[in-house]
């Protein structure tokens, strides 16, 4: 029997056209979707990618495997693909790594969990980035000529033209060709070519190294990220961290109100409020994800904590220490029952979550995952133990206020038959602006109950449908 950290906050006490069909590459991501179905009573993996920027015509496979267009933080695990086509670019994030695709370009996410990361490189341009020393040996380029396994931290690139040898360059760093009949170092500033022929023999020819528009590009971005790299580690924040490397762009750091690291954004929309400029999508095997649209909306939104500090909404990472962080799909606490209403029907509600608050998932966990998820923003004044034997589903019980809900405009509700992947929540019916500080919406959310996430949409099978349910109570509000 494992210990699960009940953690309690004090202020609780207690598609446009159609693309080509798909290669081999496809088939093997769909067969990837079905795998993760299967392992859905599993704990989810805490390592995840993002769509860090797209140009031009960027394309993804959806769960049935129809093309649809990326989206700016979007959430990338094992199964999804990204294409280009001759006008798109798009840059990837998984945690301190980053990853370039240039036009006509096609990489699988073949692998993304706790101990490995695969892509798997068909064709086009693709730049890696390795930040990290302790990424080295979890990374694997996966090409038809063999695995490109990078040894230390450096910038790689490959390229191909369908039907053409691979070429492959290491612009610093070095990283090694692990082909079924050979080996291959490959140490900056090296170019090669490689390619097999009809008897399945890897062959080789040194190149000089490519200086093209391509590369000086993906060079000069990485300089960029460079120069933002060091505010990033001023403020502790865990480098693995998808979406961190974002933040000093966007943003400013200080001291919050008891010492920790506080972050906030230098640009806001009017009437800005958290988790309500974006959409919720439908990711296995999270369940409801938030996809945000601020151009640094990733880690704010799946890692820490939001508060207000000097009447400004301010974020905080959390305590991560060496811990590699913890991806959630959404850090808010869903409200609903039948105090909570929109023309009449049914309706659900969120906040984002304050510092000690507890997030509950609505995906089966285990006492570790949830330890890990959460005890980064809760601190130990504020936990209490409890037991849990495998994996079960949390949901809160009893009455509870949580910290941001005391702001009305801080919550957003929303007709319960409007929720679906992909619609923006500013189109979805329920109380706007002036609506939300009205005195019958606040005695409403004064009698609203925490409830856990929402059922899936139409078409889509429960979450760890067969998990044990455990109730976490939460005492009421002081």
């Amino acid at each position: 029997m494992d210990t699960l950290h009940a953690l309690v906050h004090p202020a609780l006490a207690s598609a446009r056209r159609p693309w080509p069909r798909c290669p081999a590459a496809a088939v093997l991501a769909l067969g990837c979707l079905a795998g993760a179905a299967a392992h859905a009573q599993e704990d989810p993996p805490g390592r995840v990618g993002r769509v860090a920027d797209i140009s031009g015509d960027v394309r993804t496979l959806d769960a049935e495997g129809r093309w649809m267009d990326v989206v700016r933080n979007q959430v990338l695990s094992t199964g999804d693909r990204i294409a280009t086509d001759k006008t798109g670019r798009a840059t990837l994030q998984i945690g301190s790594t980053v990853v370039r695709l240039g036009v006509d370009s096609d990489v699988v996410v073949t692998q993304m969990d706790d101990q490995h990361v695969r892509l798997r490189f068909d064709h086009g341009q693709l730049a890696v980035r390795v930040r990290s020393e302790d990424i080295p040996g979890e990374l694997f380029i996966d090409t038809d000529e063999g695995a490109w396994v990078p040894h230390h931290a450096g910038q790689y690139r490959f390229d191909r033209v369908p039907g053409q040898p691979l070429g492959a360059q290491a612009w610093r760093g070095d990283m090694l060709l692990e082909a079924p009949d050979s080996s291959l170092p490959l140490k900056a500033p090296q170019r090669v070519r490689v390619w097999r022929d009809a008897r399945n023999t890897t062959h080789y020819h040194v190149d000089p190294p490519v200086k093209d528009a391509f590369g000086d590009g993906v060079l000069a971005q990485d300089r960029q990220d460079d120069a933002h790299a060091a505010a990033g580690a001023a403020a502790q924040v865990a480098p693995e961290m998808t979406g961190e490397a974002d933040l000093a762009r966007f943003g400013t750091w200080s001291a919050g109100p008891g010492g920790e690291h506080v972050w906030m954004p230098t640009k806001l929309p009017a009437g800005w409020q958290p988790y309500q400029q974006g959409a919720w999508t439908w990711k296995l095997p999270w369940g409801w994800t938030w996809v945000d649209d601020q151009p640094w909306g990733f880690a704010p939104f799946h890692y820490g904590r939001w508060l207000r500090v000097k009447g400004r909404w301010a974020w905080t990472p959390g305590r991560w220490g060496s811990a590699r962080p913890v991806f959630a799909p959404a850090l808010v606490g869903w409200i609903g029952g039948p105090a909570l209403s929109v023309d009449g029907g049914p309706a659900i509600g969120w906040v984002a979550l304050a510092p000690d608050e507890a997030v509950f998932p609505g995906y089966a966990v285990s006492a570790r995952y949830w330890n890990a998820i959460t005890e980064p923003s809760v601190s130990p004044a504020s936990r209490r133990p409890m037991a849990i034997n495998g994996r079960a589903r949390l949901v809160p019980a009893g009455a509870a206020t949580y910290a941001n809900g005391r702001l009305p405009d801080a919550v957003t509700v929303v007709a319960a038959n409007a929720l679906a992947p992909w619609v923006p929540v500013s189109q979805m019916p329920g109380p706007r602006g002036a609506e939300r500080r009205q005195p019958a919406f606040e005695k409403s959310l004064a009698a609203a109950a925490p409830t856990a996430p929402p059922g899936p949409p139409p078409g889509r099978g429960a979450l760890s449908a067969s998990s044990p349910t455990l109730q976490v109570p939460l005492a009421a509000a002081r």
